[in-house]
């Protein structure tokens, strides 16, 4: 078993505090992806998983066995960094076979355990090259070889594709991917890409940054990729999961109806949101939010009057930037294919009521209530 418990982590370099109050479990197999922006402590948060950085305070045990005080080499753990760092003068099989050459291995083990992994990344005909004879991609697996080789427990990723062109980070994170599917052990991923904890996750740990993390403790979330993609807690992490991220809108609660809060937008607009306000009242300030896929262009109930202010074209799909009035940010209409929209255009927004999300004046989500919605809207005044 290699399954990971933290209990009120904290890690504070001097008088600056890091890491606050994580409580996360990861169970045997899962691989979990820390997610976040620059500076939010997700590297730091693996470092004290491999042991590279002391725990300040709390708890935290892999495969059962409290690590606070166990050096990396004793935790079943095997870092992949950000940077290949392989030996030029050594062949490829060495590069993967040193670390089994430091434990005093015997030579038939290493040599079988070097071919196995090699097997499993497809690069068994790479072997007697050298470093510098390999693309980008085939040097990071070698790297991944390298750890693979020590059958760990527990695989860490410290932001291994960002060295990567666009082609082969796609590329490498299928690869990682059916790794993870082959060998079943638990995988901690860090990256400051959305679209690698989106694709790779079975379970994404949205951390903090700034203020927050001191109120509010270091994990903004913790769930399944879509459940933090349909069903944010925050503002912080709405907008920060999803590309284009959500679309925000300021307003004033107008009122509630069966389930269905109306919002006052800066223009005078009203749009409605399936959402349970009943914790509010009539006149609080609200943030009403939608996703670019699921505003629509057309005429009807819940709309918004909108300007053409910039249209992104990227083949298989246009991104339209618009601007209501009264809003400070770009509204984003997500069109599949070619759109016939101009800088200038008017355009009339739908924002059905299932779609929407309302925030309170904290930032802080009101459950949606998709199933309020009925054929027949209420009509608020």
């Amino acid at each position: 078993m290699a399954d990971i418990r933290m209990r009120k982590i904290c890690k504070a370099f001097k008088d600056v505090r890091v890491i606050e109050r994580v409580d996360l479990d990861i169970e045997d197999g899962e691989f979990a992806v820390f997610v976040g922006p620059s500076g939010c402590g997700k590297s730091t948060l693996l470092r004290l998983v491999a042991g590279l950085e002391d725990i300040s305070s709390g708890e935290m045990t892999i495969g059962g066995k409290k690590v606070n005080n166990v050096p990396p080499s004793q935790r079943g753990v095997a870092m992949v960094f950000q940077s290949y760092a392989l030996y030029p003068h050594m062949t490829i099989f060495d590069n993967m076979a040193f670390g089994l050459k430091l434990a005093k291995e015997d030579s038939g083990e290493i040599k079988n355990r070097v071919h196995w992994a090699a097997k499993i990344l497809q690069m068994e005909h790479l072997l007697e090259r050298l470093p510098k004879e390999l693309s980008g991609g085939q040097r990071q697996r070698v790297a991944i070889g390298r750890a693979i080789v020590r059958k760990p427990g527990v695989f860490l990723f410290d932001e291994p594709l960002s060295n990567l062109d666009a082609a082969l980070r796609v590329q490498t994170r299928i690869e990682i991917s059916k790794l993870h599917n082959d060998l079943g052990a638990s995988m901690i991923y860090v990256t400051h890409d959305q679209v690698e904890a989106m694709t790779l996750a079975d379970k994404i740990v949205l951390l903090n940054a700034g203020k927050a993390v001191i109120e509010e403790g270091s994990v903004a979330q913790i769930g399944p990729p879509l459940e933090l993609y349909h069903h944010p807690v925050n503002l912080f992490v709405a907008g920060f999961i999803g590309s284009p991220k959500m679309n925000f809108l300021p307003g004033k609660l107008a009122g509630i109806e069966n389930g269905i809060a109306a919002v006052a937008l800066p223009d005078g607009t009203v749009v409605r949101a399936a959402v349970d306000a009943a914790s509010a009242k009539t006149g609080d300030a609200v943030t009403l939010g939608i996703r670019p896929e699921h505003v629509v262009l057309g005429g009807g109930d819940n709309t918004v009057q909108a300007e053409v202010s910039y249209v992104e074209h990227l083949g298989e799909s246009s991104f339209i930037y618009t601007q209501v009035k009264g809003v400070d940010t770009n509204v984003i209409v997500r069109q599949e294919g070619d759109t016939n929209a101009r800088m200038g255009d008017r355009l009339t927004l739908v924002m059905a009521p299932q779609y929407c999300h309302l925030f309170n004046e904290k930032g802080q989500t009101f459950r949606r209530r998709i199933e309020a919605v009925a054929e027949t809207m209420p009509v608020l005044q």
